[in-house]
């Protein structure tokens, strides 16, 4: 289906009406998803020229920001996590050989919000190219951060990283990456694929800290500043997290 009879379709008929088919023998485009992301209220960006009148985001990492993408809130329903996972199965099957994709034995993932979508894409992988194919989830630690894999991996699994949301280099998926890399402690963890792919790409950063490369499925131009050259707050704009209390509300305007 065209673009436009998708958007139609979301405006007329209701987000929950899309179906994997419409996106058939294409990517989804990012009119799509963004039209998506706003039916769930997940999505914002700063509108205008930077104003003391309106805030803008503070990040998990400190950075201040002029959008933002709140994934889980789309992610936590099966339809859309499965929908999306097809999307990043068509980047993966684009980007790496076909032998690679067989030598796949497992799928890493941070908890929490990239945790469904972990699991839809395993299913896929083990339909499409090997039955015993895992779901590998990284639990968060007490700081909050991804580095935690109980029992270890064996050393014998090629594994591939993946997130829902990159904003950093230095971010969740490098520490994901980290964790199954070190999951073994001093000996040897299982063999990780140098090039991981993350859903929502909202940063300048293409590759991670330790320079291996990032495949997103879809960027978004949005900007991070550090707090010091932030030129929202130089224009008087409040730095507020999105997710607390009603600054959501704020974000948007409507408290």
């Amino acid at each position: 289906m065209k673009v436009e009879k998708v958007l139609e379709k979301i405006s007329t008929q209701g987000v929950f009406s899309l179906m994997s088919e419409d996106f058939a023998g294409r990517q989804m485009t990012i009119a799509e998803v963004e039209a998506i992301f706003k039916e769930f209220d997940s999505f914002w960006m700063y509108q205008g020229d930077p104003s003391s009148e309106r805030p803008h985001a503070l990040l998990k990492s400190g950075l201040h920001s002029n959008g933002f993408i709140n994934c889980r809130a789309v992610l936590d329903y099966p339809v859309f996590c499965m929908l999306f996972a097809q999307e990043m199965l068509k980047i993966i099957e684009a980007t790496l050989a076909s032998n690679a994709l067989r030598q796949i034995d497992g799928i890493a993932c941070s908890a929490y919000s990239a945790l469904d979508l972990g699991f839809c894409l395993s299913w896929l992988f083990s339909q499409k190219y090997k039955k015993r194919i895992r779901h590998i989830i990284v639990e968060k630690d007490k700081d909050g951060n991804p580095t935690i894999i109980r029992g270890g991996l064996n050393i014998t699994l090629t594994i591939l990283v993946i997130n829902e949301l990159m904003t950093t280099a230095a971010g969740s998926i490098q520490e994901t990456k980290d964790a199954v890399l070190y999951c073994n402690g001093k000996d040897d963890g299982p063999f990780v694929f140098e090039t991981s792919f993350v859903l929502m790409h909202r940063s300048s950063d293409f590759n991670l800290a330790d320079g291996s490369l990032v495949q997103p499925v879809f960027h978004f131009d949005i900007e991070n500043f550090e707090p010091d050259q932030c030129p929202y707050c130089q224009a008087g704009s409040q730095a507020i997290k999105p997710k607390h209390g009603n600054n959501w509300q704020l974000l948007h305007g409507l408290a």
